[in-house]
């Protein structure tokens, strides 16, 4: 059994550790061990997902002017991707935004700051960076590797190894999505109601 010294206590809870009896927990989510695995894992992709957003922002405070945002800082990642120019909606589709408003000001608000260009293709607008914002990813891109990609094991840059985990983590994002649009058709008022006893 592993000693207090080796206790993490950020550590997300496990189905042995949530379980109060063979089948059951004491956790409202994890109601069984497969429920508390699950848990288990949502935690630690919060977590991940704060420490992601956190060490994003802290590079781009690295780089300097102009201040980003950590959503502004993603959205420009994904106009510089493979260099192409691309369209609002299929920025957002990349992100998996569904908030389209939202990101037509960041892209409004990186246009302003001189990063990024729209042009126009017919009658849709598409967004390019421009020199000064393919330095600042480039910028970006150098800081990347040496605080993070130089740092890690052969075993966990390891193409095959990145690539399971990205392959499961779209699994994730497919299925949770598949429950949103789910959880949007159901009657939220008919939810809980008690069963009504025949007289």
């Amino acid at each position: 059994m592993p000693s207090p010294a080796d206790h993490n206590p950020t550590a997300p809870v496990t189905s042995a550790e949530a379980g109060s009896a063979p089948g059951t927990t004491s956790w409202h989510l994890g109601r069984t061990p497969a429920e508390a695995d699950l848990a288990s894992l949502e935690f630690t992709l919060m977590a991940a997902g704060a420490a992601f957003e956190r060490y994003v922002t802290q590079i781009s405070l690295l780089i300097g002017e102009p201040e980003l945002t950590y959503n502004e800082i993603v959205i420009l990642h994904v106009i510089r991707m493979y260099d192409r120019p691309k369209d609002a909606t299929t920025i957002a589709r990349l992100v998996n935004r569904d908030d389209l408003a939202n990101v037509q000001y960041t892209l409004r608000k990186l246009v302003s700051v001189g990063l990024v260009k729209k042009i126009r293709s017919g009658v849709t607008a598409h967004y390019v960076t421009t020199p000064a914002g393919t330095e600042w990813t480039e910028r970006y891109a150098s800081l990347r590797f040496r605080l993070l990609i130089d740092l890690m094991t052969p075993a966990e840059i390891a193409e095959e190894n990145l690539a399971e985990v990205a392959r499961r983590l779209t699994r994730l994002t497919v299925l949770y999505d598949s429950s949103s649009r789910s959880a949007g058709i159901l009657n939220p008022h008919r939810l809980f109601e008690e069963p009504t006893s025949a007289d």
